[in-house]
């Protein structure tokens, strides 16, 4: 089996209206340029899924600087994870700025049966990692709303790309003190191998903060070489991912790309689903997210 951990979908109405969405929002509109297949359904999502033989996807929508747009886009997420059951797991959106109101809307999708938070932005959104005062909160409620949160990253060298951003490892361990300090319980997920932090793991002073990051493979093909995943299941053998980062990259593409890793059958699975499916709390294929909380 099979599940994307890391697949963006839109509304239609972002789809019909995205030069309005642009102009609200200056890194939507710096990443999804007229012309450009960046943007896609729920309903491309599955299609794409179902061929490249992937089972289920956690469904983000976009680190969104207006948090009026994160609940909109979230109700969407909810309809489409209804739409097709078993296959769509809902991430929150959220504004960490908007301080109250995200955790409300964090508190709002936990009843609604989303999984999680993410993927939140720091670059894009206007906040830092180490925050205390915009992040405690947030954090405090995923936690004990026992919310996986996904946070973007990037890697401090190589090649320059829209919406890259400067979300390092060195920033990522200003996060795993603060969430040791307010939410020991989290769980988070670095999106993009964590920008190259699991290699860092090597050093036992990061180990110790980074130990309980997990790392998902959104886009590694447009970075990395495939042994580069032989290297991080190594490192952090219950802790690497399957992510697509669709529709930035194919479906069919990351599958591939994974399976040319090199890896043995039982490291290839947990990549692929034992690890996120752990993660996550799945025994089997997911629920269908419940009526119950809905936005009034």
């Amino acid at each position: 089996m099979i599940l994307d951990a890391h697949a963006h979908v839109f509304s239609e109405v972002v789809l019909q209206r995205r030069a309005e969405f642009a102009e609200r929002d200056t890194w939507f509109g710096l990443l999804n340029p007229p012309g450009t297949r960046r943007l896609a359904t729920a309903a491309r999502l599955v299609r794409s899924m179902d061929a490249a033989g992937v089972d289920a996807a956690v469904a983000l929508s976009f680190g969104w600087t207006d948090q009026g747009i994160c609940a909109e886009q979230n109700d969407y997420l909810l309809e489409a994870a209804r739409r097709f059951p078993g296959r769509l797991l809902p991430f929150c959106t959220v504004q960490p700025r908007a301080g109250a109101a995200a955790v409300r809307e964090v508190e709002r999708a936990a009843k609604l049966g989303f999984r999680g938070v993410g993927e939140l932005f720091p670059d894009g959104q206007g906040f830092a990692l180490d925050n205390r005062a915009t992040l405690a909160p947030l954090l405090e409620a995923c936690s004990a709303l026992r919310m996986v949160v996904l946070v973007h990253a990037s890697e401090p060298l190589g090649r320059s790309y829209a919406g890259k951003g400067e979300t390092t490892p060195a920033r990522l361990l200003q996060l795993a003190a603060l969430v040791r300090d307010v939410a020991p319980d989290l769980r988070v997920v670095c999106a993009h191998l964590g920008g190259g932090l699991p290699f860092y793991e090597l050093m036992p002073d990061v180990r110790a903060l980074a130990r309980e990051f997990y790392y998902d493979t959104g886009a590694a093909a447009y970075l990395y070489e495939p042994a580069c995943l032989a290297h991080v299941t190594r490192i952090a053998p219950d802790r690497l991912i399957f992510g697509s980062d669709f529709p930035v990259i194919g479906l069919q593409r990351m599958v591939s790309y994974v399976h040319s890793a090199g890896l043995a059958p039982d490291q290839l699975q947990a990549v692929l689903w034992t690890n996120a499916a752990r993660l996550l709390g799945l025994d089997a294929a997911p629920s269908v997210p419940g009526e119950a909380g809905a936005r009034r």
